[in-house]
């Protein structure tokens, strides 16, 4: 995956050998990896750091994942965030991504590269979005550079036809 010592990751988590483990492992790719012990903690890691992606358990002290999420995508309803949890029912999985999740892991993971797959798929996504943005505003600036130049076209017409009348012979 290009440029991922510039990602910034935050992994939110109340287990400190699950944390730990996601972090040396997301380290090995290059990744730039803060982390939180409970909620509270990775949202206010989150207001100050600005990561670039948020890894984030269900089941925590102080303030569920589902409450970091709500407020996570108030702060920056672009940011991508991958709820990790080991409670695995299905509810809470479709209210994390009713609440605007990117994806859903259940741990304990067997294979670590399903984080790795996982984030790395929402920092494509998120790329491919932020590059969407990007040429939606050049069309909208073409766009408008396009009707400028026609309603100058248009007005340089009228004076040309008013100029031929007040030349004509007659």
């Amino acid at each position: 995956m290009d440029n991922t010592d510039a990602k910034k990751i935050l992994v939110i988590d109340d287990e400190e050998y699950i944390r730990d483990s996601m972090i040396g492992f997301l380290e090995d790719f290059g990744f730039d990896v803060i982390d939180a012990e409970n909620g509270k903690m990775g949202l206010e890691l989150f207001e100050k750091q600005n990561p670039d992606l948020v890894l984030c358990d269900l089941r925590m002290p102080e303030m569920d994942g589902l409450e970091v999420l709500a407020k996570v995508i108030q702060i920056n309803s672009k940011i991508p965030i991958i709820i990790i949890s080991g409670a695995g029912n299905i509810s809470d999985t479709m209210g994390a991504l009713r609440l605007g999740a990117w994806d859903y892991i259940i741990k304990p993971m067997q294979d670590m590269n399903v984080l790795y797959h996982a984030v790395k798929k929402a920092f494509e996504r998120s790329e491919f979005m932020e590059e969407r943005r990007r040429y939606q505003k050049e069309l909208e600036k073409a766009r408008k550079e396009l009707k400028d130049t026609l309603e100058a076209l248009e007005k340089t017409k009228d004076q040309l036809s008013q100029f031929k009348k007040t030349e004509a012979p007659g």
